[in-house]
């Protein structure tokens, strides 16, 4: 195509000049409780009868089948229902995005015991998270593809499928599905983010109904030790939890001796975006952004630009007075992933924001949550939701000889079993993976649990979840290492603050708009980040505010902020 053509010379000039710079330098109801993970559920048996019913029922009409279908009918080797999906091993290639918390995915006990399970050879092509968009650039302008795609975005996703370099899997859903397609019925969100402009869909979308963890990293917690050792109460304004951090500052909080070793307040920069996580101090002045874009809020159905408002510039301000102060960890700008983690794992951190306790268990005993405190502005404090949708992140390709196998294949991380699985819990994997109490519970096996490296480092290990962006069904079942009894027990005290307005996902815009929506945000949030970090270090004085907005204004935020307008109104 000459499309794709053009996005071939383009990337490959690009990848010439990245080579030649080289070288010049160095309503969520709770799921069932799962009684027995390796057996096929009275639900998932419910909708494999539907699916079966559906197919027949068209048969019986004498209605034309979907070329698909057809051709999943033809295949005698294929399975319809039941396991192994094929009567003779199929293989399949799969590329996936590997972080670096996950282990090594050829030998994950969770992954080898499902492919078994169905018959399937993979043959994983695995790419680091940095190298993550060029490798799939260049294998989407070449035409090189994988069978599947997984735990990976599509940077042009909308070229992509204008290409038809990717399979629409809405009759394959209808046919085959006995997990994704009763997901989508009951959270219609997902369903309406994940579809391109066509009204088909491309992906199986991730599906979140662990509702405390939508909350990603925002929740607060406190080192209640060091208030304790201080005398201090708990704060509930943001000018009281600026006294306790100065307090923790100052006055040798964990008592060795040295009052000069404290993190007052840390921030966990896994993702190493060096963004300070300005969006756990915006909800204490109540406000958050959605449509899955730091830069735009929606507010009573109006979209608009967040980061020029009054109460953003509280926000920085607030921000500025912690860093200026030293209260807020002074490699925040600089520090890596593992710095971050590792300091709060050691237990000297006074205050930070993480969804779960997955990494400071060896001291989540000092730990209590904090509920947002109050600011000046009046404003309720507000802890932000993300949407149901975890992302569009897995893919069947143009290149997959049997679309229906795969599709049937990845469908089966969204059913009760297959979700339970890939998270480590099954029958057939006790003593392996995990370990069944004798009250029907699920739990990581001892020697996960007793891992010295920790319990997040052996889930990683066995099961690709950790990282994100994995296409299955996120419930309270098969979430221990997030969804701990430490997160269970403070999560009263963070929920009445939870975002109560309709959560949106990323829009998935037409080619067209999305390369003018691409083309707007390339230079403004580069301008943004810039100018946030300025602002908090004090590097840029708030006297420049006027001349910040206006430069916003010229970079085009009424533009772009039109784009999420015009999508918002037509989900309506």
């Amino acid at each position: 195509m000459a499309k794709r053509n053009k996005w071939l010379s383009i990337f490959l000039a690009a990848a010439m000049s990245c080579s030649l710079l080289a070288g010049c330098g160095s309503g969520t109801e709770k799921p069932a409780e799962a009684g027995s993970a390796s057996a096929g559920t009275a639900s998932e048996s419910a909708a494999e009868d539907s699916a079966k019913d559906g197919a027949q029922d068209s048969a019986a009409a004498g209605t034309e089948l979907p070329e698909i279908i057809a051709q999943a009918q033809a295949d005698t080797n294929f399975n319809a229902e039941g396991y192994p999906l094929v009567n003779e091993a199929v293989k399949k290639t799969i590329m996936i995005r590997k972080p670096g918390n996950i282990g090594d995915v050829e030998e994950m006990e969770t992954l080898n015991y499902i492919a078994e399970k169905m018959n399937i050879e993979i043959e994983w092509i695995v790419v680091g998270a940095d190298g993550w968009n060029e490798r799939i650039n260049l294998m989407f302008a070449t035409n090189d593809l994988p069978d599947i795609i997984m735990k990976g975005s599509i940077p042009n996703l909308s070229t992509v499928i204008e290409d038809g370099q990717l399979v629409a899997i809405d009759d394959l859903m209808e046919a085959y599905s006995t997990g994704l397609k009763p997901l989508l019925e009951e959270y219609p969100d997902v369903d309406v983010s994940a579809r391109a402009s066509d009204g088909k869909l491309y992906t199986l979308p991730g599906v979140n109904t662990l509702r405390p963890n939508l909350t990603s990293h925002r929740n607060l917690w406190i080192n209640q030790q060091w208030l304790d050792n201080l005398g201090l109460e708990m704060p509930t304004t943001t000018d009281e939890l600026l006294d306790v951090l100065r307090a923790f500052r100052d006055e040798d909080a964990d008592g060795d001796g040295d009052p000069n070793n404290e993190i007052p307040y840390a921030v966990e920069d896994s993702g190493a975006m060096h963004n300070a996580r300005v969006d756990i101090i915006s909800g204490l002045f109540g406000l958050y952004h959605n449509m899955g874009y730091e830069n735009i809020q929606l507010v009573d159905g109006t979209v608009s630009f967040l980061k020029n408002t009054d109460e953003w510039k509280e926000v920085l301000q607030y921000m500025n007075t912690l860093y200026t102060e030293g209260l807020l960890d002074n490699e925040v700008y600089t520090q890596t992933g593992d710095m971050s983690i590792g300091k709060i794992s050691s237990g000297n951190c006074g205050v930070f924001g993480l969804s779960s306790d997955d990494l400071f268990t060896t001291v989540s005993d000092q730990y209590v949550a904090l509920a947002p405190v109050q600011s000046p502005n009046g404003k309720a404090p507000v802890i932000k939701l993300e949407s149901n949708s975890m992302g569009s992140n897995t893919f069947i390709t143009s290149a997959d000889e049997s679309p229906w196998v795969s599709f049937r294949f990845l469908d089966y991380f969204f059913t009760e079993e297959g979700s339970m699985t890939v998270g480590c819990f099954n029958e057939d994997l006790i003593g392996i993976t995990c370990q069944q109490y004798e009250d029907g519970t699920w739990d990581y096996s001892d020697e996960m649990l007793n891992d010295e490296r920790g319990v997040a480092v052996a889930v990683g290990d066995a099961c690709p979840l950790p990282g994100g962006g994995f296409g299955y069904w996120r419930n309270e079942n098969n979430s221990n290492y997030i969804y701990s009894a430490k997160v269970q027990e403070n999560v009263p005290v963070w929920e009445p603050y939870y975002q109560q307005d309709p959560v949106y996902g990323t829009p998935l815009f037409d080619s067209d708009t999305q390369s003018k929506v691409d083309e707007i945000k390339t230079d403004l949030d580069v301008y943004v980040s810039e100018c946030q970090a300025k602002f908090i270090t004090g590097e840029m004085s708030f006297d420049e505010w006027d001349n910040y907005c206006s430069t916003l204004e010229t970079l085009g935020i009424e533009e772009l902020v039109s784009y999420y307008q015009t999508y918002y109104d037509s989900l309506q």
